[in-house]
């Protein structure tokens, strides 16, 4: 039977249903999607373990029951770490903000002093910057432990999806073999093998990496006395997973509540701290640890990071990469996909050039 060849103008209106029905699926569906995303990467993460307690005899449930068992009592630590801090950091609210304000009047005077720029002037733009990122901070926090119920359950989902899917991981490659043609066998089981081992490295590779910036940032903030040192080290770790985007946000929450606890000399030190330990990850720890696993040009990486905020909010933001990674993966293994997978890389690199620094080194 011939294949069916349509205009270029029929072609470009069904990708663009496409994308619009993707995008509706994705955020109507955003309650079970969301958690699976989430659970998906988590397993991925521990299947080694699993596996390794798989060939020390170990049953398949009871395997995945351990692996994920040992993720919990690592999150729980963490938790116990950053509970004290942070229940200080809520009870300070109010008086962080009150300091903030009056931080804020001694600068717009000093400012008024120094190059005469109007003090009311000033105020307008000041207070909303301050109040905004302050509020943003706060609504954040709030929202967070006024709806603990539904993180509990969000929790608890994420975990029983996590099990289940190492659990019948079998029956899912099982599922998606039987659901293409047998032609298709190898390009499937292919495409579903660089799934796993890029996501394996991309994501334990990211844990790894806010470990050792954690470890930094809490240094480095503990040295200059900083208030809550540990909370915002962590913070700022955490917030550091978002490429690009997050990087200026931990600068700017770590900055504004510096400030409101100390001098505005120590938010300065804080926020050169912070650029300093970015150059250092960007720079050396990223790319030796988690290194070039998933190769996405930088304006990809901005839009999809930009785009997953607006569809899911912040989980969206922490889900971008690999969802891009996983869509370009299956892009390069469709011949039809290929030239998204194309807009979706990094350019390739003149073989000239490599030429050229093989001489050089001669």
């Amino acid at each position: 039977m011939n294949d069916l060849k349509l205009p270029f103008y029929a072609k470009l209106a069904f990708t663009l249903l496409s994308l619009v029905l993707i995008v509706m699926i994705a955020r109507t569906g955003s309650e079970i999607i969301i958690p699976l995303l989430f659970a998906l990467l988590i397993s991925i993460m521990l299947l080694p373990i699993a596996s390794l307690l798989e060939r020390w005899r170990f049953p398949r449930g009871l395997a995945a029951f351990t692996s994920l068992l040992l993720f919990i009592i690592f999150l729980m630590i963490i938790i116990m770490v950053l509970t004290k801090q942070m229940q200080a950091f809520i009870s300070d609210l109010p008086q962080l903000e009150t300091k903030l304000m009056d931080t804020v009047s001694s600068l717009q005077n000093w400012v008024n002093t120094q190059f005469h720029i109007d003090s009311s002037t000033q105020m307008t733009y000041l207070e909303k910057l301050a109040m905004g990122t302050l509020g943003t901070a706060t609504s954040f926090v709030s929202s967070t432990l006024l709806s603990v119920s539904s993180l509990i359950i969000f929790v608890v989902f994420v975990l029983l999806y996590t099990f289940f899917i190492m659990l019948y991981r079998k029956l899912l490659v099982r599922f998606l073999v039987a659901l293409f043609a047998e032609k298709h066998k190898e390009t499937l089981m292919g495409a579903v093998e660089r799934t796993r081992s890029i996501i394996k490295s991309y994501v334990g590779g990211l844990m790894i990496e806010m470990v050792i910036v954690a470890v930094l940032n809490c240094t480095v903030f503990a040295i200059l006395g900083i208030k809550y040192a540990v909370l915002l080290g962590m913070m700022a770790a955490i917030f550091n997973i978002i490429p690009y985007i997050g990087i200026f946000t931990a600068l700017v929450l770590c900055m504004v509540v510096t400030l409101a606890t100390s001098t505005p000399i120590a938010s300065l030190q804080v926020g050169i701290a912070l650029f300093l330990i970015h150059l250092v990850d960007s720079n050396i720890l990223f790319p030796s640890i988690v290194g070039r696993q998933v190769k996405i040009n930088a304006l990809v990486t901005i839009i999809s990071v930009i785009l997953g905020n607006m569809l899911w909010g912040v989980p969206g933001m922490f889900l971008a990469i690999p969802v891009i990674a996983i869509v370009k993966i299956l892009c390069e293994s469709v011949d039809n996909l290929h030239p998204w997978a194309i807009l979706l890389g990094e350019e390739d690199k003149p073989k000239k050039l490599k030429l050229t620094r093989k001489i050089l080194k001669k």
